[in-house]
């Protein structure tokens, strides 16, 4: 005796998955003409679990795949674009190459990415003191000191250890 062949029809967030560029009330029209009934807001729910775990969701409007944060060339949002640059790239600069790569930015927005991204609270200017502390003299000595304390001892003392290696290569 033969199995019998079910139909399978996919579930309703198979088609909210299979259209991750398009808009709710798109996917809302194709739900219905599979005979499904859909809400935006499902639509909206399943993408920002998909988004909690980690399954790729709606990729940005000027590509069709969002690769790495710090790929300039394909960000996965413009936040990730601007900390692509140097800190001590200008603005206007950073716009403009926004712009090439179809993303629009402002300078507004692009100076309050960099004032999120430095660190808050009473650490500023703690580095300096501690490495007049322990007598850094020239303006190359101080920057090396501030940097070891800031990325901590133990591992300033692991690639020191590792630039010693190379140089007795």
């Amino acid at each position: 005796m033969p199995k019998k062949t079910a139909k399978l029809t996919p579930t309703k967030s198979d088609v909210i998955r299979s259209m991750p560029n398009a808009s709710a009330t798109d996917i809302i029209k194709k739900a219905r003409s599979l005979g499904l009934k859909l809400t935006a807001n499902h639509v909206y729910a399943v993408r920002a679990i998909d988004k909690r775990r980690g399954k790729p969701g709606r990729a940005s409007r000027g590509s069709a795949l969002a690769i790495s944060p710090t790929n300039r060339r394909n960000p996965a949002s413009k936040t990730a674009f601007i900390r692509g640059f140097a800190a001590d790239t200008p603005a206007a600069k950073v716009v403009d190459a926004g712009k090439k790569a179809g993303i629009k930015l402002s300078k507004e927005y692009v100076y309050r990415v960099r004032a999120l991204a430095k660190p808050q609270g009473g650490r500023r200017g703690f580095g300096r003191i501690q490495a007049a502390a322990i007598g850094a003299t020239s303006g190359e000595e101080q920057r090396f000191a501030t940097l070891a304390m800031e990325i901590g001892l133990v591992r300033a003392t692991a690639l020191l250890q590792r630039v010693r290696q190379k140089l007795l290569e």
